[in-house]
């Protein structure tokens, strides 16, 4: 039985994958490029952590239930600096703590992170000490996304 779609693009197997929708993390294809070890391969778990650290980061829409229309954004974390620890990052990506550290370590050398430890007091009255929180740095990753071609010509941005 052949589906029939109302757009099509005259190629069956795109026009099923247009109806499937795939959401999460969009790693840019310049960040193989950009995000680099000292062998001049890519940081694999590096730029995986990162796009991870960027979907946090991206608002979220807030739609009028009625219209549809764009009411407003809002921040998909609820503090004020994204809030992960080295356990979750390593349940994440099925890693070790000794990867996780890496990999969020090479992010904060080349500048996109900065992490941030605070202590906290649990509403019990506990303190708890290091709770790392991440600030991702938009200027930095505009840079890694967007790399100048030589120093006089700007990228183009889509």
């Amino acid at each position: 039985m052949k589906l029939e779609y109302m757009y099509s693009t005259g190629n069956e197997i795109v026009d099923k994958v247009a109806g499937i929708n795939i959401t999460g993390n969009v790693i840019p294809l310049s960040w193989f490029k950009t995000m680099v070890g000292e062998s001049g391969k890519p940081m694999l778990l590096s730029i995986d952590l990162l796009a991870d650290i960027v979907y946090w980061y991206k608002p979220k829409e807030i739609r009028d239930e009625g219209s549809g229309e764009l009411v407003g954004f809002q921040k998909r974390f609820k503090a004020d600096l994204l809030q992960r620890s080295y356990k979750q990052i390593e349940q994440r990506f099925g890693i070790t703590k000794k990867q996780a550290r890496n990999a969020l370590d090479y992010l904060c050398k080349i500048g996109v992170v900065k992490k941030h430890l605070r202590n906290e007091k649990t509403q019990e009255g506990i303190l708890l000490h290091n709770n790392m929180y991440l600030e991702l740095i938009p200027e930095k990753l505009r840079e890694l996304t967007y790399p100048l071609v030589n120093d006089d010509v700007p990228p183009r941005e889509p």
